[in-house]
């Protein structure tokens, strides 16, 4: 599965790392903000040697508010992109962050006065008003909230959510080929559900084929399972011309490059949330930009890049900035399909070894994040620290040798340097990602590749379904970003199950295969938690991926802006909006 260069691509000069990671420094944008598929920007407010400090829950003196709330008017919130309005069959990250504010899930996450409250994704019901989970773990039942009704809008009209519009759902979304994550509920090869059963208007019983850890979190997740009415399935509704959920706000207007507004659902379960009357989600493409409308109170919050903290917080004093650890997960994937020569992983280790992480996070992050092992830093109670012995002997390829990276390389057959086409998408994540994605490739020619910078456009040839890069249609390797996945399983599962249909890289390894069925299938936690750190270990060594690092990000919330809890997911318009209030006495 790989695929030669089309007429869209465009060759890119190549830069020195110096310059670069100058550029890196010099030019911040808000940090990595954006994952493939689906990744982290929401609409925004949505062993080193250089002194890097390895902070994988930010501090914050974030205060729950208090004050009794205050409802009525409209929020302004940046969105980067333009966004599709059928979340089941557009995997972009703006079509699920748009349809968390129109359609409902079974379950979403909770979030707290803490910042990294949001990074425990514990679970909450949503459509559900409970769920249960026998101790085999083989089944979870949901008993649906009487008062859930979808929008009063024609033709279903506000009538009652019911059983067979979650069974429609998951249906649709399982079996519709332009569903590019339909296999994460389970596949012929691999089952999960293996039924969806409605005894009655209000009950939904999912039966697995296996017991599964993390089903709670994956039925959660903001990417997958929207509920929507099954009318669709009547074809009186056309998802992808008209958005009716059962969610908090309304689609009211569509104005593609300017705004896509949203106004309160009167009949929303949880009144009398949503506290607004509308929001409205911003269309800016440069982060810049962004900053500059938030300064101008035309943004009631925004990310806010590292490097311009302190003049945000001097132009803005009686705002609040919420520093957290991200989702952001950067790798390089390295095609193993095929006759590529990126099989050998003395090449891929060298390639590790080539990435300066501190050098990334000193001059993007103020030496402040982590190094990610095979998922985010900011799991951590899973996670192994990757500068520390306790990674193993993959610990060694971590660290930035570009000496080692050559000696390598020459082992492998490429004494003189080895031709490397690198690819990168460079027209969604914003300037950061690009100056670091630049960075990275300069890093790759000291230790001694020389690689052929290709960039793409994200929709028509990285992200495209079925064809893209971003879906193991690639030669050489690529630099990108993650989806926002709910825990460790996901990144463990999807990056590199041989199974998988997010197997990038198109790894095949029956003991990483074995290893990971078994983490999936282990209840206790603690026992889980040993599992998914020999994967690391494991992984750590044959780096089927080479993974960046992480530096913390900052949301920028004005100060007639109350109650602002960050969630940490695509689900911004359930679990974020419904709270907030707007008190500007």
């Amino acid at each position: 599965m790989s695929s030669r260069p089309s007429a869209g691509f465009v060759a890119r000069g190549r830069m020195g790392r110096r310059r670069a990671l100058g550029l890196l420094a010099a030019g911040g944008t808000a940090a990595f903000l954006a994952a493939c598929g689906g990744g982290n920007q929401k609409d925004s407010g949505g062993g080193g040697t250089s002194g890097v400090t390895d902070a994988t829950i930010a501090p914050s003196t974030r205060v729950a508010e208090t004050a009794q709330p205050k409802p009525g008017g409209t929020i302004s919130v940046r969105q980067s992109a333009n966004s599709p309005l059928d979340p089941h069959l557009n995997s972009t990250f703006t079509a699920q962050t748009l349809a968390s504010y129109v359609y409902a899930r079974l379950l979403k996450y909770k979030t707290g006065a803490d910042p990294a409250a949001a990074n425990n994704y514990d679970v909450e019901g949503d459509l559900a008003e409970s769920f249960e989970v026998p101790g085999d773990g083989m089944q979870v039942t949901f008993k649906l909230r009487g008062n859930a009704k979808f929008h009063d809008v024609a033709p279903v009209s506000g009538r009652a959510v019911d059983s067979e519009d979650v069974k429609f759902s998951m249906e649709r979304f399982r079996t519709d080929p332009k569903s590019t994550n339909r296999a994460v509920f389970g596949t012929q090869a691999n089952p999960l559900v293996e039924s969806v059963q409605t005894p009655d208007a209000k009950t939904v019983i999912f039966r697995l084929a296996k017991p599964y850890a993390p089903i709670l979190k994956l039925i959660a997740a903001p990417t997958y399972l929207w509920i929507m009415p099954k009318e669709i399935g009547a074809g009186t509704v056309d998802p992808s011309k008209q958005m009716i959920g059962a969610g908090p706000f309304i689609l009211d207007s569509t104005q593609p490059d300017i705004a896509y507004k949203v106004k309160k659902n009167p009949a929303y379960y949880d009144a009398p949330r949503p506290y607004v009357d509308g929001i409205n989600l911003v269309i800016i493409t440069e982060e810049a930009q962004e900053v500059a409308q938030y300064q101008a109170g035309r943004l009631d919050a925004a990310g806010v890049p590292p490097n311009r903290l302190n003049e945000v917080k001097q132009s803005v004093p009686k705002g609040e900035i919420l520093e957290y650890l991200p989702t952001t997960y950067g790798f390089l994937a390295f095609q193993q399909r095929g006759n590529s020569p990126l099989k050998d992983e003395r090449i891929r280790q060298a390639a590790s070894m080539a990435m300066d992480r501190d050098g990334i996070l000193a001059l993007a992050y103020d030496s402040k994040g982590s190094w990610n092992p095979s998922f985010p830093a900011h799991f951590a109670k899973f996670r192994i620290d990757p500068k520390t012995a306790d990674m193993g002997a993959g610990a060694q390829y971590f660290k930035h040798n570009p000496a080692e990276s050559k000696k390598l390389l020459a082992a492998a057959g490429h004494p003189n340097g080895m031709e490397l086409r690198y690819i990168f998408t460079n027209n969604i994540y914003g300037e950061r990602f690009n100056q670091v994605a630049e960075a990275v490739a300069s890093m790759l020619k000291d230790a001694g590749f020389k690689p052929q910078i290709v960039t793409q456009d994200y929709l028509r040839e990285y992200i495209t379904p079925g064809t893209g890069t971003y879906f193991g249609n690639f030669e050489g390797v690529f630099y990108g970003l993650q989806t926002d996945f709910n825990d460790p399983h996901d990144y463990l599962y999807n990056m590199n199950h041989s199974k998988s249909a997010r197997n990038h890289a198109g790894v095949n390894d029956a003991q990483l295969d074995a290893m990971i069925d078994k983490e999936e299938r282990t209840l206790d936690e603690n026992e889980r938690i040993k599992l998914v750190k020999d994967i690391q270990r494991y992984l750590g060594e044959k780096l089927y991926y080479a993974p960046s690092a992480t530096g913390p990000a900052f949301i920028g919330v004005r100060e007639w802006l109350k109650n602002f809890q960050r969630n940490n997911s695509y689900g911004t318009g359930a679990e974020n909006r419904p709270k907030l209030w707007i008190d500007r006495g």
